[in-house]
């Protein structure tokens, strides 16, 4: 029963009805016990001492039932504020979630910036004047401004396509990744770099799909699975056309 369907009248709880029922018929009862078999005369008469003994017999019962039908009014109480606590719980760890992603992504701009960074001097340690001299020092930093502007995967990309165009020789793959100190620190340092993100990006991510996202469809997860690949942590699928490795890298 609400106000809006009753003409005005407050819903109350059935056990309060109940209750409230019970003790109108009770007293009722009691009245007509005492009116028709004891006599008011009589009663009136009786002792204080009777008197009181004989209503304190009368109410006993009622002030029971209202005992039963508070303690289940107090359950029913604490019952919903847990639902109401609980539901305050799932909406707090959503905006926990939410921020927590929110930070995750702002995070991983500059970790992005950094792998790509990371990559071009790899890439120069590769194709520059201390490697095969496909590429000057000029035609680098012309490069490296391109980064700048935005196209932090640049380098990741370019990485990517030489392991790629000499997929197929695991000797020159790991003169790439691991052929000197600096290559290695590189690769090193990438994959260090990359793995934190993607520890990052499974904290806050509750179905995956970012890690996958992450990990199997971005050029910096592509490099990483690469050098992964190279040095013999990971296989990656023979449909990419690399060589099956066992063990580290040789």
């Amino acid at each position: 029963m609400s106000t809006s369907d009753s003409g005005g009248f407050l819903p109350i709880d059935w056990r309060v009805a109940f209750g409230l029922s019970v003790t109108l018929l009770w007293i009722s009862t009691g009245l007509l016990y005492l009116l028709q078999v004891v006599g008011w005369g009589n009663f009136v008469h009786l002792p204080t001492a009777d008197i009181g003994s004989f209503l304190e017999g009368a109410f006993a019962p009622l002030a029971f039932l209202w005992l039963v039908i508070g303690h289940f009014m107090q359950q029913k109480e604490i019952t919903a504020n847990t639902k109401a606590i609980s539901i305050q719980e799932q909406s707090a760890r959503r905006l926990e979630v939410h921020s927590q992603r929110d930070s995750y992504f702002k995070l991983s701009e500059l970790v992005q910036e950094q792998l790509g960074t990371i990559a071009a001097f790899h890439y120069m340690s590769v194709c520059g004047p201390t490697g095969t001299e496909e590429i000057s020092g000029e035609e680098f930093s012309e490069q490296r401004h391109r980064t700048a502007t935005g196209d932090h995967s640049w380098f990741i990309r370019k990485m990517i396509s030489l392991a790629v165009t000499n997929r197929k020789d695991m000797t020159i793959l790991c003169e790439i990744f691991y052929g000197t100190d600096i290559r290695e620190r590189h690769s090193e340092n990438f994959a260090r770099t990359f793995r934190k993100l993607l520890n990052n990006a499974a904290a806050v991510d509750t179905d995956d799909m970012v890690v996958d996202a992450l990990l199997n469809g971005s050029a910096a997860g592509l490099l990483f699975r690469i050098i992964q690949h190279v040095h013999g942590e990971e296989q990656i699928d023979g449909l990419m056309g690399f060589p099956t490795v066992n063990g580290p890298r040789v």
